[in-house]
Protein backbone atom coordinates (compact mmCIF):
# COMPACT_ATOMS: atom_id res chain seq x y z
CA UNK A 1 0.00 0.00 0.00
CA UNK A 2 2.84 1.97 1.02
CA UNK A 3 4.41 1.63 -2.99
CA UNK A 4 0.88 2.55 -3.95
CA UNK A 5 1.05 6.07 -2.54
CA UNK A 6 4.56 6.82 -2.95
CA UNK A 7 4.02 5.89 -6.81
CA UNK A 8 0.88 8.13 -7.01
CA UNK A 9 2.84 11.14 -4.81
CA UNK A 10 5.70 10.35 -7.15
CA UNK A 11 3.59 11.33 -9.89
CA UNK A 12 2.02 14.46 -8.66
CA UNK A 13 5.05 15.97 -7.80
CA UNK A 14 6.71 15.63 -11.17
CA UNK A 15 3.84 16.88 -13.25
CA UNK A 16 6.56 16.27 -16.47
CA UNK A 17 6.62 12.29 -15.59
CA UNK A 18 2.76 12.28 -16.06
CA UNK A 19 3.67 11.91 -20.18
CA UNK A 20 5.54 8.85 -19.16
CA UNK A 21 3.06 7.04 -17.40
CA UNK A 22 -0.24 7.75 -19.70
CA UNK A 23 0.99 5.58 -21.96
CA UNK A 24 1.11 2.62 -19.73
CA UNK A 25 -2.08 0.32 -20.30
CA UNK A 26 -2.70 -2.72 -18.24
CA UNK A 27 -4.91 -5.08 -19.62
CA UNK A 28 -6.65 -7.46 -16.95
CA UNK A 29 -8.72 -10.99 -18.13
CA UNK A 30 -11.61 -11.44 -15.40
CA UNK A 31 -12.97 -14.66 -14.75
CA UNK A 32 -16.69 -13.29 -14.56
CA UNK A 33 -19.79 -11.78 -15.74
CA UNK A 34 -19.32 -8.76 -18.21
CA UNK A 35 -21.30 -6.64 -15.46
CA UNK A 36 -18.47 -7.74 -12.87
CA UNK A 37 -15.05 -6.68 -15.96
CA UNK A 38 -17.20 -3.77 -16.17
CA UNK A 39 -17.01 -2.76 -12.37
CA UNK A 40 -13.48 -3.09 -12.74
CA UNK A 41 -13.07 -0.41 -15.67
CA UNK A 42 -14.84 2.10 -13.64
CA UNK A 43 -13.13 1.60 -10.28
CA UNK A 44 -10.07 1.67 -12.27
CA UNK A 45 -11.13 5.33 -13.07
CA UNK A 46 -9.73 6.66 -9.96
CA UNK A 47 -6.49 4.60 -9.68
CA UNK A 48 -6.00 5.98 -13.17
CA UNK A 49 -6.35 9.86 -11.90
CA UNK A 50 -4.13 9.15 -9.44
CA UNK A 51 -1.39 6.83 -10.90
CA UNK A 52 -1.93 7.87 -15.07
CA UNK A 53 -2.19 4.22 -15.00
CA UNK A 54 -5.08 3.00 -17.33
CA UNK A 55 -6.67 -0.52 -16.73
CA UNK A 56 -8.67 -2.46 -19.83
CA UNK A 57 -10.30 -5.43 -17.69
CA UNK A 58 -12.23 -7.68 -20.18
CA UNK A 59 -14.43 -10.81 -19.30
CA UNK A 60 -13.86 -14.51 -19.60
CA UNK A 61 -16.24 -17.33 -18.61
CA UNK A 62 -14.60 -20.07 -16.42
CA UNK A 63 -15.58 -22.78 -18.99
CA UNK A 64 -12.97 -21.14 -21.52
CA UNK A 65 -10.47 -19.69 -18.99
CA UNK A 66 -7.87 -22.07 -18.03
CA UNK A 67 -7.39 -23.20 -22.06
CA UNK A 68 -7.36 -19.81 -22.90
CA UNK A 69 -4.55 -18.92 -20.24
CA UNK A 70 -3.04 -22.11 -21.75
CA UNK A 71 -3.15 -20.94 -25.07
CA UNK A 72 -1.76 -17.32 -24.36
CA UNK A 73 1.00 -18.78 -22.62
CA UNK A 74 2.12 -20.81 -24.99
CA UNK A 75 1.67 -17.64 -27.87
CA UNK A 76 3.31 -15.22 -25.87
CA UNK A 77 -0.01 -13.18 -25.41
CA UNK A 78 -0.68 -13.01 -22.01
CA UNK A 79 -2.53 -10.36 -20.29
CA UNK A 80 -0.67 -7.66 -17.51
CA UNK A 81 -2.75 -9.66 -15.25
CA UNK A 82 -5.50 -12.40 -14.90
CA UNK A 83 -7.84 -13.58 -12.37
CA UNK A 84 -7.72 -17.63 -11.73
CA UNK A 85 -9.05 -20.36 -9.61
CA UNK A 86 -7.91 -20.56 -6.56
CA UNK A 87 -5.19 -23.13 -7.12
CA UNK A 88 -4.33 -22.06 -10.62
CA UNK A 89 -1.21 -19.79 -9.28
CA UNK A 90 0.47 -22.52 -8.37
CA UNK A 91 -0.26 -24.84 -11.67
CA UNK A 92 0.82 -21.46 -14.24
CA UNK A 93 3.83 -20.43 -11.87
CA UNK A 94 5.06 -23.97 -12.13
CA UNK A 95 5.02 -23.27 -15.87
CA UNK A 96 6.92 -19.97 -15.64
CA UNK A 97 3.71 -18.52 -16.73
CA UNK A 98 3.60 -15.87 -13.06
CA UNK A 99 5.91 -13.71 -11.39
CA UNK A 100 6.55 -14.74 -7.70
CA UNK A 101 5.37 -12.41 -5.95
CA UNK A 102 7.20 -13.43 -2.86
CA UNK A 103 10.38 -12.19 -4.74
CA UNK A 104 9.36 -9.62 -6.75
CA UNK A 105 7.56 -7.62 -3.72
CA UNK A 106 8.86 -9.34 -0.50
CA UNK A 107 8.26 -5.99 1.53
CA UNK A 108 4.45 -5.40 0.62
CA UNK A 109 3.20 -9.07 0.46
CA UNK A 110 3.46 -9.65 4.90
CA UNK A 111 0.28 -7.06 5.20
CA UNK A 112 -1.49 -8.65 2.30
CA UNK A 113 -1.08 -11.91 4.07
CA UNK A 114 -2.19 -10.37 7.43
CA UNK A 115 -5.31 -9.52 6.29
CA UNK A 116 -6.18 -12.77 4.29
CA UNK A 117 -8.56 -15.00 5.89
CA UNK A 118 -6.42 -17.95 6.54
CA UNK A 119 -7.65 -20.84 4.98
CA UNK A 120 -7.78 -19.13 1.82
CA UNK A 121 -3.65 -18.26 1.71
CA UNK A 122 -3.16 -21.61 2.53
CA UNK A 123 -4.67 -22.74 -1.26
CA UNK A 124 -2.20 -19.83 -2.81
CA UNK A 125 1.29 -20.03 -1.27
CA UNK A 126 3.51 -23.23 -2.12
CA UNK A 127 6.99 -24.03 -0.79
CA UNK A 128 7.07 -20.08 0.03
CA UNK A 129 6.15 -18.96 -3.42
CA UNK A 130 3.33 -17.32 -4.29
CA UNK A 131 1.68 -16.78 -7.78
CA UNK A 132 -0.87 -14.45 -6.76
CA UNK A 133 -3.07 -12.88 -4.46
CA UNK A 134 -7.32 -12.82 -3.35
CA UNK A 135 -9.34 -11.18 -5.58
CA UNK A 136 -12.65 -12.67 -3.55
CA UNK A 137 -13.98 -15.44 -1.89
CA UNK A 138 -16.86 -17.67 -2.00
CA UNK A 139 -17.74 -19.67 1.05
CA UNK A 140 -20.10 -22.49 1.82
CA UNK A 141 -22.57 -22.19 5.24
CA UNK A 142 -26.27 -23.76 6.00
CA UNK A 143 -28.89 -22.43 4.77
CA UNK A 144 -32.50 -22.67 6.25
CA UNK A 145 -36.10 -22.03 6.81
CA UNK A 146 -36.53 -20.53 10.38
CA UNK A 147 -40.27 -21.07 10.40
CA UNK A 148 -39.47 -25.16 10.06
CA UNK A 149 -36.48 -25.17 12.01
CA UNK A 150 -36.24 -23.08 14.91
CA UNK A 151 -32.53 -24.05 16.03
CA UNK A 152 -29.40 -25.37 13.87
CA UNK A 153 -28.07 -28.04 14.40
CA UNK A 154 -24.45 -27.99 16.21
CA UNK A 155 -22.94 -30.71 15.92
CA UNK A 156 -22.84 -34.31 13.55
CA UNK A 157 -25.20 -35.67 15.87
CA UNK A 158 -27.51 -32.61 16.20
CA UNK A 159 -27.60 -33.08 12.15
CA UNK A 160 -28.75 -36.64 12.42
CA UNK A 161 -31.05 -36.07 14.93
CA UNK A 162 -32.88 -33.17 12.74
CA UNK A 163 -32.52 -34.98 9.47
CA UNK A 164 -34.40 -37.73 10.89
CA UNK A 165 -37.08 -35.46 12.24
CA UNK A 166 -37.33 -33.78 8.84
CA UNK A 167 -38.13 -36.97 7.06
CA UNK A 168 -40.95 -37.87 9.36
CA UNK A 169 -42.26 -34.70 8.00
CA UNK A 170 -41.33 -35.52 4.42
CA UNK A 171 -38.48 -32.83 4.17
CA UNK A 172 -35.01 -33.35 3.51
CA UNK A 173 -31.49 -31.66 3.42
CA UNK A 174 -29.86 -30.44 0.08
CA UNK A 175 -26.19 -30.75 -0.76
CA UNK A 176 -26.49 -27.70 -3.19
CA UNK A 177 -22.84 -26.96 -3.67
CA UNK A 178 -20.52 -30.32 -3.39
CA UNK A 179 -23.28 -32.71 -4.28
CA UNK A 180 -21.80 -35.78 -4.46
CA UNK A 181 -18.12 -34.74 -5.19
CA UNK A 182 -14.63 -33.79 -3.00
CA UNK A 183 -16.38 -29.87 -2.48
CA UNK A 184 -18.92 -31.64 -0.35
CA UNK A 185 -16.88 -34.19 0.82
CA UNK A 186 -14.27 -31.72 1.80
CA UNK A 187 -15.68 -30.00 5.20
CA UNK A 188 -16.63 -33.27 6.36
CA UNK A 189 -13.35 -34.52 6.12
CA UNK A 190 -11.60 -31.41 7.91
CA UNK A 191 -14.19 -31.35 10.99
CA UNK A 192 -13.21 -35.36 11.43
CA UNK A 193 -9.70 -33.76 11.69
CA UNK A 194 -8.68 -35.28 8.90
CA UNK A 195 -7.16 -33.69 5.46
CA UNK A 196 -6.05 -34.33 1.85
CA UNK A 197 -2.37 -33.46 2.06
CA UNK A 198 -0.05 -32.92 5.12
CA UNK A 199 0.14 -29.08 6.13
CA UNK A 200 3.26 -28.39 3.39
CA UNK A 201 1.43 -30.55 1.09
CA UNK A 202 4.13 -32.77 0.64
CA UNK A 203 2.36 -35.74 1.84
CA UNK A 204 -0.57 -37.41 0.54
CA UNK A 205 -2.72 -38.31 3.86
CA UNK A 206 -6.32 -39.11 2.24
CA UNK A 207 -6.09 -42.64 3.64
CA UNK A 208 -5.90 -41.72 7.21
CA UNK A 209 -8.64 -42.91 9.97
CA UNK A 210 -9.92 -39.77 10.42
CA UNK A 211 -10.66 -39.34 6.57
CA UNK A 212 -12.33 -42.61 6.21
CA UNK A 213 -14.71 -40.73 9.17
CA UNK A 214 -15.41 -38.12 7.23
CA UNK A 215 -15.88 -39.68 4.23
CA UNK A 216 -18.65 -42.07 6.37
CA UNK A 217 -20.62 -39.16 7.93
CA UNK A 218 -20.85 -38.01 4.27
CA UNK A 219 -22.12 -41.19 2.71
CA UNK A 220 -24.62 -41.25 5.85
CA UNK A 221 -26.28 -38.36 4.38
CA UNK A 222 -27.49 -39.59 1.05
CA UNK A 223 -27.96 -43.35 2.10
CA UNK A 224 -29.67 -42.93 5.67
CA UNK A 225 -31.04 -39.05 5.75
CA UNK A 226 -31.87 -39.43 1.70
CA UNK A 227 -29.94 -36.26 0.79
CA UNK A 228 -30.67 -36.15 -2.72
CA UNK A 229 -28.06 -37.95 -5.00
CA UNK A 230 -30.01 -35.32 -8.24
CA UNK A 231 -29.32 -31.83 -8.50
CA UNK A 232 -32.03 -29.67 -6.76
CA UNK A 233 -31.99 -25.77 -6.82
CA UNK A 234 -32.34 -24.60 -3.41
CA UNK A 235 -34.46 -21.59 -4.53
CA UNK A 236 -37.11 -24.38 -5.53
CA UNK A 237 -36.19 -26.23 -1.94
CA UNK A 238 -36.74 -23.59 0.16
CA UNK A 239 -39.52 -21.72 -1.06
CA UNK A 240 -41.68 -24.76 -0.58
CA UNK A 241 -40.50 -26.35 2.13
CA UNK A 242 -39.91 -29.69 1.21
CA UNK A 243 -35.90 -29.14 1.70
CA UNK A 244 -35.88 -26.65 4.02
CA UNK A 245 -31.94 -27.04 5.20
CA UNK A 246 -29.15 -26.47 2.44
CA UNK A 247 -25.27 -26.76 1.97
CA UNK A 248 -24.31 -24.10 -0.03
CA UNK A 249 -22.43 -21.12 -1.31
CA UNK A 250 -23.24 -17.63 -0.15
CA UNK A 251 -23.88 -16.15 -3.35
CA UNK A 252 -27.39 -18.30 -2.93
CA UNK A 253 -28.06 -15.35 -0.95
CA UNK A 254 -28.37 -12.74 -3.47
CA UNK A 255 -30.10 -15.30 -5.54
CA UNK A 256 -32.68 -16.13 -3.20
CA UNK A 257 -33.66 -12.53 -1.92
CA UNK A 258 -34.06 -11.78 -5.39
CA UNK A 259 -35.66 -14.81 -7.16
CA UNK A 260 -37.51 -16.06 -3.93
CA UNK A 261 -39.19 -13.17 -2.49
CA UNK A 262 -42.37 -15.12 -1.05
CA UNK A 263 -40.48 -16.39 1.64
CA UNK A 264 -38.44 -13.29 2.69
CA UNK A 265 -38.18 -13.24 6.25
CA UNK A 266 -38.88 -16.73 6.66
CA UNK A 267 -34.83 -17.69 5.75
CA UNK A 268 -31.23 -17.17 6.59
CA UNK A 269 -27.89 -18.64 7.09
CA UNK A 270 -25.89 -20.64 10.13
CA UNK A 271 -22.56 -22.39 10.71
CA UNK A 272 -21.81 -25.58 9.94
CA UNK A 273 -22.36 -27.56 12.40
CA UNK A 274 -19.32 -28.92 14.89
CA UNK A 275 -17.47 -32.43 13.69
CA UNK A 276 -15.71 -34.78 16.30
CA UNK A 277 -13.16 -32.36 16.53
CA UNK A 278 -15.05 -29.14 17.58
CA UNK A 279 -13.94 -27.82 14.06
CA UNK A 280 -17.07 -26.45 11.95
CA UNK A 281 -14.89 -25.77 8.86
CA UNK A 282 -16.27 -25.65 5.35
CA UNK A 283 -15.26 -25.02 2.15
CA UNK A 284 -14.13 -21.90 0.71
CA UNK A 285 -12.89 -20.97 -2.61
CA UNK A 286 -12.46 -17.69 -5.00
CA UNK A 287 -10.10 -15.62 -7.67
CA UNK A 288 -7.00 -14.78 -7.27
CA UNK A 289 -5.02 -12.05 -8.87
CA UNK A 290 -1.66 -12.36 -10.93
CA UNK A 291 0.49 -10.66 -13.00
CA UNK A 292 2.43 -12.84 -16.01
CA UNK A 293 5.89 -12.82 -16.41
CA UNK A 294 5.98 -10.97 -20.08
CA UNK A 295 3.96 -8.05 -18.64
CA UNK A 296 6.45 -5.06 -19.27
CA UNK A 297 4.43 -2.97 -16.46
CA UNK A 298 4.89 -5.36 -13.69
CA UNK A 299 5.09 -2.33 -11.21
CA UNK A 300 2.27 -0.80 -12.10
CA UNK A 301 -0.14 -4.14 -12.35
CA UNK A 302 1.68 -4.54 -8.86
CA UNK A 303 0.42 -1.35 -7.77
CA UNK A 304 -3.53 -2.35 -9.18
CA UNK A 305 -3.51 -5.98 -7.47
CA UNK A 306 -3.02 -3.78 -4.06
CA UNK A 307 -5.75 -1.44 -4.92
CA UNK A 308 -8.23 -3.66 -5.40
CA UNK A 309 -7.38 -5.59 -2.16
CA UNK A 310 -6.62 -3.28 0.23
CA UNK A 311 -9.30 -0.24 -0.90
CA UNK A 312 -12.15 -0.72 1.56
CA UNK A 313 -14.19 1.02 -0.62
CA UNK A 314 -13.44 -0.87 -3.78
CA UNK A 315 -14.50 -3.95 -2.42
CA UNK A 316 -18.00 -2.38 -1.04
CA UNK A 317 -18.64 -1.24 -4.48
CA UNK A 318 -17.53 -4.69 -5.86
CA UNK A 319 -19.92 -6.19 -3.65
CA UNK A 320 -22.57 -3.74 -3.84
CA UNK A 321 -22.40 -4.02 -7.67
CA UNK A 322 -22.72 -7.60 -6.76
CA UNK A 323 -25.96 -7.66 -5.61
CA UNK A 324 -27.05 -5.52 -8.29
CA UNK A 325 -26.01 -7.63 -11.17
CA UNK A 326 -26.09 -11.44 -8.99
CA UNK A 327 -22.91 -11.63 -9.14
CA UNK A 328 -21.12 -13.51 -6.33
CA UNK A 329 -18.35 -11.17 -4.55
CA UNK A 330 -17.16 -11.23 -1.27
CA UNK A 331 -14.16 -9.39 0.09
CA UNK A 332 -10.96 -11.19 1.02
CA UNK A 333 -9.40 -8.69 3.01
CA UNK A 334 -10.62 -9.10 6.42
CA UNK A 335 -10.36 -5.60 6.89
CA UNK A 336 -12.92 -5.11 3.90
CA UNK A 337 -16.20 -7.12 5.74
CA UNK A 338 -17.10 -4.05 8.21
CA UNK A 339 -17.65 -1.36 5.18
CA UNK A 340 -20.00 -4.25 3.37
CA UNK A 341 -23.65 -3.03 2.93
CA UNK A 342 -24.54 -6.54 4.20
CA UNK A 343 -27.46 -7.80 6.65
CA UNK A 344 -25.37 -7.57 9.94
CA UNK A 345 -26.36 -10.65 11.17
CA UNK A 346 -25.51 -12.42 7.80
CA UNK A 347 -22.35 -10.61 7.91
CA UNK A 348 -21.78 -11.88 11.35
CA UNK A 349 -22.71 -15.73 10.29
CA UNK A 350 -19.66 -15.71 7.16
CA UNK A 351 -17.44 -13.58 9.25
CA UNK A 352 -17.27 -16.59 11.72
CA UNK A 353 -17.48 -19.34 9.11
CA UNK A 354 -14.90 -17.48 6.72
CA UNK A 355 -12.56 -17.81 9.99
CA UNK A 356 -12.89 -21.59 10.10
CA UNK A 357 -12.71 -22.64 6.27
CA UNK A 358 -10.10 -23.44 4.34
CA UNK A 359 -9.52 -24.09 0.23
CA UNK A 360 -8.70 -26.59 -2.45
CA UNK A 361 -4.78 -28.18 -1.61
CA UNK A 362 -2.19 -26.14 -3.52
CA UNK A 363 -0.13 -29.67 -3.62
CA UNK A 364 1.02 -30.02 -7.37
CA UNK A 365 -0.64 -32.50 -8.98
CA UNK A 366 -4.01 -32.38 -7.11
CA UNK A 367 -5.95 -30.83 -10.13
CA UNK A 368 -5.10 -33.44 -11.96
CA UNK A 369 -6.20 -35.98 -9.66
CA UNK A 370 -9.61 -34.75 -8.19
CA UNK A 371 -11.62 -36.94 -11.10
CA UNK A 372 -10.26 -39.89 -9.03
CA UNK A 373 -11.49 -38.74 -5.31
CA UNK A 374 -14.58 -37.79 -6.92
CA UNK A 375 -14.92 -41.25 -8.22
CA UNK A 376 -13.75 -42.90 -4.81
CA UNK A 377 -16.64 -41.07 -3.00
CA UNK A 378 -19.09 -41.76 -5.52
CA UNK A 379 -18.36 -45.13 -5.62
CA UNK A 380 -19.10 -45.45 -1.31
CA UNK A 381 -22.12 -43.39 -2.02
CA UNK A 382 -23.76 -44.51 -5.01
CA UNK A 383 -22.64 -48.27 -4.73
CA UNK A 384 -21.79 -48.97 -1.22
CA UNK A 385 -18.32 -49.41 -1.74
CA UNK A 386 -15.95 -49.30 1.27
CA UNK A 387 -14.38 -45.82 2.12
CA UNK A 388 -10.96 -46.77 3.38
CA UNK A 389 -10.71 -49.00 0.53
CA UNK A 390 -11.64 -46.39 -2.00
CA UNK A 391 -9.90 -43.55 0.00
CA UNK A 392 -6.12 -45.82 -0.15
CA UNK A 393 -6.90 -45.94 -3.99
CA UNK A 394 -7.44 -42.05 -4.53
CA UNK A 395 -4.06 -41.56 -2.26
CA UNK A 396 -2.28 -43.87 -4.32
CA UNK A 397 -3.11 -42.01 -7.97
CA UNK A 398 -2.46 -38.67 -5.93
CA UNK A 399 0.94 -39.92 -4.71
CA UNK A 400 1.66 -40.93 -8.35
CA UNK A 401 1.16 -37.56 -9.17
CA UNK A 402 2.64 -36.14 -6.49
CA UNK A 403 5.92 -37.88 -7.35
CA UNK A 404 5.63 -36.76 -11.16
CA UNK A 405 5.94 -33.38 -10.57
CA UNK A 406 9.08 -31.53 -11.33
Amino acid sequence: MKRWIALGCALLICGCGSRKTDSVELTMWLIGSEAQAQAINALAEPFMKRTGVRVRCEAISWGEAHSKYLTAVAGGVEPDIGTMGLTWGVEFGRLGALIDLSQAFPQDLPAIRKNTFPGMWDSIEHGGTVYGIPFDLTLQVLYYRTDIISKLPQTWDDLGALLERLRKDNRRMIVDWGNLSWIGYAPFLWQAGGDFYTTDQATVTLDSPEAARGLEFFRDLYTRYDVPRTSIPIEQGLRTGDFPLALSGNWKIMSLSAGVPEIAGKWTIGLLPKGPTGKRTAFLGGRIMAIFKRSKHQEQAWQFLQYLFSEPSVQAQLYQKGIETQDAYLPPNVSGWKDLPMDEAMKSVMTQQAQDAKGPPAAPGWTETTHVVEAAIQKVILQGADPKAELKTASEAMRKALQQQP
